[in-house]
C-alpha cells in the first residue's frame, strides 16, 4: 500500500515524506508538488502513529488551500478519517482565533465577555457616526510588532497624511485619535482579524503558561504558504517553538510573497530557512521546460525543472507583444494616444492570445484560459469598470454604510452569489432597522445569532426575505434610481436609505460589476495575478502596464537584491502571473518595453 502511495514522489518529496523530528523549512519552486506533499507528509504520519491526546496542526493562508490538502488526503492518499480532535486543519488565522484569541482575548483587551471578530471576512465594518470619526477606521488599522498603529488599507482611505510623529516627536493628532478609538472598542470586545493576531502575540507573551499549554497539545506543526507570514504571525510561531513546541515544517516559495500590503515579510521565512534544517523542491510540474526557462531570472533557484512528460517537452514558446499605453501631451490634456486607442490595441493582442489557444487545442472556459492583469486600473481593457467610488466621489454617506451593504447585497444575490449577497442583506437590513434609534449600533454576528435564538431559524428568514422581495432589481439601474424605488416601497416600516445623490448617477452594475467573474462577460477567467495565486491554467496572457515611481524595465535593468522593497514585490507578481500556466504564456506590455522584456526573459 505505502509503495503504490509513494512510490512515484521524488527524492526531495521523499525527504520531506520521512522528516519525523525537528524544524524544517521547504523551499519550492511553482507546481512542485508542495501541497500533495504536505499530504502524503501527513498521511504517513496518520499511518505509522497512535495520535490520542496531541494531533497534527497543519495550517494554510487560505481556506482553498486547507481544501486543497483536506482533498488530497481523502483522494490520493486514502485517509478516511476526519481530521478532527486532537489534529487541526485550517487557516493560521482560525487557529489563532480558536486556540488563542477567543477564549484568552478578554485577558489584555479589557472587555468582560468573549470578544467578537468583526471586519472583513465576518462582517462590513460600518460604525461611522460623523464626517471624520475614528471609528471608522477601525477595520483599516491594527498594531505592529512593536505596537505601533499602522495602515492596513490603501492611503487614500484615510482623510489625512499618514505621517506616525509630527515635528515636535508626539504622534500625529489623527493617529492618536485612531489608537484611542481602537482601544475603546477593544474594550467593548470588537477586533478585527489583524487585531486578533496581534492580541494573541500579546497574550503567547504576556501569559507563558496558555502558550504551554497550546504548543503541549500539538506533536507537529506544518505551515503552507510560509512565506506570507508577517512579523505578529511569525511572532506567535516562535512562542509556541519556544514553549515546547519543537516539530515545525515551514513550507512555502518565498519568490511568490506577494502580500506586502497585509505586510508580510518574505525575509522571515530566509531567516528560517538560514537557522533551520532545509529542504529544496525545484522540478516544476505544471509548467513546460519552455516556460520554466522563460521564468527562471525572476527565480531564487538556479534552475527549475519541468518533470511532467506530457508537458515538460511542449513546443510553445512564451512570447511578449507590445500595446499602446495611453499617454497624453507634456502639461496638457490633450491625447497623443486615447484610450480607446489603447484598448483597440489591447483587443488585438486578446484575439490573437484566443487564436492561440485554438492552435493549441486548449478549449477557452474559465478553468483553462486567464486573462491576468496587475492592479485594477488594467480592467477597464476587459470591459470591467473598477469601483471609481470606493475612496473619491463617494456616494455612501456617514452612519448609512448600511446601505452600500444593502445594494450591493442584493446585486450579488440577483448575479447568483446567493451567500454572499445573504450576508450583506441580513447586516445591513437589521442596521437599518436599528441605527435611526443608536448610531452606535454595529450589527454582530452574535447580534444576529441572538436574533435567531429570540425568533428561530424560519422565522428570521421569513423575515428577512419579505424585505429582500420587497427591494427593486438592481439590473440597468443607478443608484439614484433604486435608492428613489426603495425608499417608495420601504416608507410603510419607515426605513429610509439615504446616499450622497450628486455622486449616485452610476450604474449599479458598473459599481459593483468587478465582483463578477461570470460567463456573460468573458468566457475565460479574468482577474488580478493577487486573484489567480495558486491557480493552473493552460494559457495566460498576462497584461503589465507602466509603474509609477520605478517602470519596469527599470527595476528589470537592476539588480534585484538592490531594489526597493515594493519594487521587488512588483517584480514577484510578475512572477507568479508567469507561474500559472502549463502551455502558453504571453505577456502584454507596452510597446516601448518590449526590447527590454526580450533581452530579459529570452
Amino acid at each position: 500500500m505505502e509503495f503504490n502511495m509513494y512510490s512515484h514522489l521524488s527524492d526531495s518529496q521523499n525527504e520531506i515524506l520521512n522528516y519525523d523530528t525537528g524544524c524544517v523549512v521547504v523551499k519550492a519552486c511553482p507546481g512542485s508538488g508542495k501541497t500533495y506533499s504536505v499530504a502524503a507528509r501527513m498521511s504517513k504520519l496518520f499511518s505509522q502513529k497512535e495520535f490520542k491526546h496531541k494531533g497534527i496542526a497543519a495550517l494554510s493562508f487560505t481556506n482553498v488551500a486547507c481544501e486543497e490538502i483536506a482533498d488530497k488526503l481523502k483522494v490520493d492518499f486514502d485517509v478516511k478519517q476526519k481530521i478532527g480532535y486532537p489534529h487541526f486543519l485550517g487557516t493560521l488565522d482560525s487557529f489563532i482565533n480558536q486556540y488563542i484569541f477567543m477564549p484568552y482575548g478578554h485577558l489584555v483587551m479589557g472587555c468582560k465577555q468573549r470578544p467578537e471578530l468583526v471586519g472583513e471576512p465576518y462582517s462590513t465594518w460600518s460604525i461611522n457616526r460623523y464626517a471624520r470619526d475614528p471609528h471608522q477606521y477601525f477595520d483599516k488599522t491594527t498594531f505592529d510588532f512593536n505596537d505601533n498603529l499602522i495602515m492596513i488599507a490603501p492611503h487614500q482611505a484615510f482623510h489625512f497624511r499618514w505621517i506616525y510623529l509630527n515635528k515636535s516627536g508626539e504622534i500625529n493628532g489623527n493617529i492618536q485619535n485612531i489608537i484611542n478609538s481602537k482601544n475603546d472598542l477593544f474594550r467593548v470586545g470588537y477586533a478585527n482579524q489583524s487585531d486578533a493576531n496581534y492580541i494573541a502575540l500579546k497574550i503567547l507573551q504576556k501569559y507563558p503558561l496558555i502558550a504551554q499549554n497550546i504548543a503541549n497539545q500539538f506533536e507537529y506543526f506544518i505551515i503552507d504558504e510560509a512565506q506570507d507570514t508577517n512579523d505578529i504571525q511569525m511572532g506567535v510561531i516562535d512562542a509556541l517553538n519556544n514553549s515546547g513546541a519543537g516539530n515545525f515544517m515551514l513550507i512555502g516559495d518565498r519568490d511568490q510573497s506577494i502580500f506586502e500590503w497585509n505586510n508580510a515579510r518574505p525575509e522571515l521565512f530566509d531567516e528560517k530557512y538560514n537557522q533551520w534544517e532545509k529542504i529544496e523542491l525545484n522540478e516544476n510540474r505544471r509548467s513546460s521546460e519552455n516556460i520554466c526557462r522563460f521564468i527562471n531570472f525572476l527565480s531564487s533557484f538556479d534552475r527549475i525543472k519541468a518533470v511532467t512528460k506530457s508537458i515538460a517537452s511542449y513546443d510553445y514558446v512564451p512570447s511578449i507583444i507590445g500595446y499602446k499605453p495611453e499617454k497624453k501631451k507634456r502639461g496638457t490634456q490633450d491625447w497623443i494616444v486615447t484610450p480607446e486607442e489603447s484598448k483597440s490595441s489591447f483587443d488585438k493582442i486578446m484575439c490573437l492570445f484566443c487564436a492561440t489557444c485554438e492552435e493549441n487545442g486548449i478549449e477557452i472556459n474559465k478553468e483553462n484560459v486567464a486573462i491576468l492583469y496587475r492592479g485594477q486600473s488594467k480592467s477597464q481593457f476587459l470591459g470591467v469598470q473598477r469601483d471609481k467610488f470606493e475612496f473619491s466621489a463617494n456616494p455612501w454617506i456617514p452612519n448609512n454604510y448600511h446601505v452600500k451593504d444593502i445594494v450591493k447585497g442584493k446585486h450579488l444575490y440577483e448575479n447568483g452569489a446567493f451567500k454572499e449577497g445573504y450576508r450583506l442583506l441580513e447586516k445591513g437590513i437589521i442596521e437599518a432597522v436599528n441605527k435611526p434609534d443608536d448610531k452606535n449600533f454595529y450589527c454582530t454576528n452574535s447580534f444576529v445569532q441572538s436574533l435567531i435564538d429570540s425568533h428561530g431559524i424560519k422565522e428570521h428568514r421569513d423575515n428577512l426575505f419579505e424585505l429582500i422581495k420587497l427591494m427593486p432589481t438592481t439590473k440597468q439601474k443607478t443608484l439614484n434610481e433604486w435608492i428613489n424605488e426603495a425608499n417608495k416601497l420601504f416608507s410603510k416600516y419607515k426605513i429610509k436609505f439615504q446616499i450622497e445623490t450628486d455622486n449616485g448617477n452610476i450604474q449599479i452594475d458598473e459599481l459593483f460589476g468587478n465582483n463578477m467573474n461570470h460567463g456573460d462577460v468573458h468566457p475565460f477567467y479574468f482577474g488580478t495575478v493577487h486573484s489567480a495565486k495558486g491557480k493552473t491554467f493552460e494559457a495566460v496572457l498576462l497584461l503589465l502596464g507602466k509603474k509609477a515611481g520605478m517602470n519596469y524595465v527599470n527595476m528589470l535593468s537592476r539588480d534585484f537584491d538592490t531594489l526597493k522593497p515594493a519594487y521587488q514585490e512588483e517584480l514577484r507578481i510578475v512572477y507568479v502571473g508567469m507561474t500559472r500556466p502549463r502551455k502558453v504564456l504571453m505577456l502584454a506590455v507596452p510597446e516601448d518595453d518590449v526590447d527590454e522584456w526580450k533581452k530579459k526573459l529570452n
